[in-house]
């Protein structure tokens, strides 16, 4: 199948905001055995909009369109596409209550437009918004296929996968792949640690891919369905986690500091004495639990310098811990080309290092990885043995 992406937006024309959607999309549709063959962005304009729509139309099998399907009068992307369609927009009742219920839950009066959200296209296959408001839809018109999704990533990503998806695989011969993600191991140790799995690929097929201070290794199988291609990758994802299961933290859209916080389970402070609380801001970023409870950067009147480095990371992660109330504390510290992390724990320090043999600016961004999983690994071994 050849799609047309269309998103809708003058702020992206703007420059005020990136087109990160179109990237996701190119990656899903790619990944299931369709051809993303184009990529338009288009103002708050219906004249161009439907230009745009209608030359895709003629062209491609499909065309998706993200963004204008809001409460404001420059949200006109379901109108006009059920101007082009000629069709009604109907209200679908069941976003509409989920849309008073919201209101009506955080004491706010609800304003009319906001009834906009609740519009679909007559006829449409609605697309359920488990994330916001305003569903999305997939309409056939004449042998093509018409979806609107949401601008806003964080609903446009999961409607897309969950609602959109299946959809799209139903009936079809299936491509699906899963991305599998490490850290702390560099591309050319994970080639040597796979390449007979390499050589003698055949399906699902294997592909390394360098991504900044990671590796990501992208199984792809093709079969009847998705559950058949799943059972195609799990051998071969077994076999890799055998080998380099050290440096994996998980699949496909997750990060490494949501996949640390994620596990992480017990309160915790952090001492920085090499990312200038970088590392502490992308952790901070997924703190939902609130088990992150703050960060010190380092100062030299913090700690003695000429005492080994042993005793600068235990009294490090003391100041924190005291000062934050905390189980666990963390703390990072560097000595010429090497960056030691200190764990704290049930009074018990645990030291681990790692070089780093490179510019400064490199060695704050490494150094956030290589931390990340050496902490995710101590806190999922510290689990593993109280299990046990």
């Amino acid at each position: 199948m050849k799609i047309s992406i269309i998103a809708v937006g003058s702020e992206l024309l703007l420059g005020q905001i990136a087109n990160t959607n179109g990237q996701y999309l190119s990656k899903l549709l790619n990944g299931i055995g369709h051809s993303v063959v184009e990529h338009n962005v288009i103002g708050d304009n219906p004249e161009r909009l439907e230009r745009v729509v209608n030359t895709a139309l003629q062209n491609y099998d499909m065309v998706i369109l993200t963004g204008g399907l809001g409460p404001t009068k420059d949200d006109l992307t379901k109108h006009t596409v059920a101007n082009i369609l000629e069709r009604e927009l109907v209200i679908d009742q069941q976003a509409l209550d989920y849309i008073e219920q919201y209101f009506k839950d955080q004491n706010i009066d609800m304003t009319p437009n906001n009834r906009q959200q609740a519009l679909v296209i007559d006829q449409a296959h609605v697309l359920e918004n488990k994330v916001g408001m305003a569903p999305g839809m997939l309409v056939e018109h004449h042998n093509k296929r018409i979806a609107l999704l949401p601008g806003p990533p964080k609903e446009m990503q999961p409607m897309a996968k969950q609602e959109l998806l299946p959809y799209l695989m139903n009936g079809e011969h299936t491509i699906f792949s899963e991305l599998l993600r490490f850290a702390g191991i560099g591309e050319s140790k994970v080639e040597t640690e796979l390449m007979d799995l390499i050589d003698e690929q055949t399906n699902p097929t294997i592909a390394p891919l360098a991504g900044t201070h990671e590796v990501n290794i992208r199984l792809t199988a093709n079969g009847e369905s998705q559950q058949s291609c799943e059972s195609l990758i799990a051998p071969i994802k077994k076999e890799i986690l055998n080998r380099i299961g050290t440096y994996y933290y998980g699949s496909d859209d997750i990060l490494i500091e949501q996949s640390f916080m994620n596990n992480m389970k017990q309160t915790f402070a952090l001492y920085d004495g090499v990312t200038d609380g970088e590392l502490y801001s992308r952790m901070n970023n997924f703190n939902d639990s609130q088990n992150l409870k703050g960060m010190l950067v380092h100062h030299p009147q913090f700690l003695d310098e000429n005492k080994s480095i042993d005793n600068q990371l235990s009294v490090a992660t003391h100041i924190v811990k005291d000062l934050y109330h905390t189980e666990v504390a963390v703390a990072l510290l560097r000595q010429h080309d090497t960056v030691y992390l200190g764990i704290l724990s049930n009074n018990q320090l645990n030291v681990q290092s790692f070089k780093m043999n490179q510019r400064r600016n490199l060695i704050k961004s490494r150094t956030q990885n290589y931390a990340l999983i050496r902490l995710l690994k101590w806190f999922t071994n510290r689990k593993n043995s109280k299990n046990q």
